[in-house]
C-alpha cells in the first residue's frame, strides 16, 4: 500500500488538464473540480460540470484497474450535414494495459433522442481508435448507489496516516477469519483512531470488506488472502 513517509512534503496537485474552459462557479448546475492521486505523491486536479460527472468520476478513479483520468478531452469529427466539429469527452479514462476508454456523460432520458445517438456515433467512429479505444455513454443508471459510497469512503480517507498505517500492516499480517472493524481495532490496540487506515486497506485490495456500501465501525472484514 502506498503510503506517505515523515520525509514526503505535500504538494499542490497538478493543475486541470481540461481542453475547453470549465467555469468555477454556476447558478444552475454543479461544477468544481476535485483531486486524486496524493497518496502517490502530487496530486491531480479534474474538473466537473455537473453531480453526475462528478460521480461518475469517482468511480472511474477508484476503480482498481485505473492508473489516469482526464477530462474534457478534444475530438474532431464530421457532423450529419458534413461539417466539421469539435466535441470534449467528459473524461478519457487510462487503464493499467493502456486501454483509454472515452467516457461521455449524460442524464438518461437525452440519450434515446436520435440526434444524440447519431452524433455519438459519428464521435466514435472519428475517436477511436486514433484518439482513445473506445467511447462508452454513461449514465445515472448505471451509477450504483453503494459503488458511489464505498468510493465516496475511500476518496475522503486516501490521506496516509504514517505511524497508524505501518502498524495495521503490521498487525494485518497476522489476521486470519473474520471480524467487525471495530472489534478488529480493539483487539490491535488502535481504536477509532485506525478507521481511516482500514478503509485504505480495503481500498488497496489488503483487507476484504464483506458487506457492500459505505463502510462503518460494525462492518465486517477479513484478510484478502483469506478468499
Amino acid at each position: 500500500m502506498s503510503q506517505f513517509t515523515e520525509n514526503q512534503i505535500w504538494l499542490q496537485p497538478k493543475p486541470s488538464r481540461a481542453e475547453r474552459r470549465i467555469p468555477r462557479k454556476s447558478y444552475s448546475t454543479f461544477v468544481g473540480e476535485l483531486t486524486f492521486g496524493e497518496e502517490h505523491g502530487q496530486g491531480q486536479t479534474v474538473a466537473f460540470e455537473s453531480l453526475l460527472e462528478h460521480n461518475v468520476c469517482l468511480i472511474a478513479i477508484y476503480r482498481p484497474d485505473v492508473i489516469d483520468v482526464r477530462e474534457q478531452v478534444k475530438v474532431t469529427y464530421t457532423k450529419a450535414n458534413g461539417r466539421t466539429g469539435n466535441h470534449f469527452f467528459d473524461f478519457v479514462v487510462t487503464e493499467k494495459g493502456s486501454r483509454k476508454t472515452a467516457l461521455i456523460v449524460k442524464p438518461f432520458y437525452k440519450t434515446a433522442r436520435f440526434v444524440f445517438r447519431d452524433t455519438v456515433s459519428r464521435i466514435a467512429a472519428a475517436a477511436a481508435p486514433s484518439v482513445v479505444d473506445r467511447v462508452v455513454v454513461v449514465t445515472e443508471r448505471m451509477v450504483e448507489a453503494e459503488r458511489l459510497a464505498r468510493v465516496e469512503q475511500f476518496h475522503s480517507c486516501r490521506f496516509a496516516q504514517p505511524e497508524i498505517d505501518a502498524e495495521l500492516a503490521h498487525v494485518v499480517k497476522r489476521f486470519d477469519g473474520m471480524s467487525t472493524i471495530r472489534d478488529f481495532l480493539e483487539r490491535n490496540g488502535l481504536g477509532r483512531d485506525g478507521f481511516h487506515a482500514v478503509i485504505r486497506m480495503v481500498r488497496f485490495n489488503i483487507l476484504e470488506a464483506i458487506d457492500p456500501g459505505m463502510l462503518t465501525m460494525s462492518s465486517y472484514i477479513q484478510s484478502s488472502r483469506s478468499i
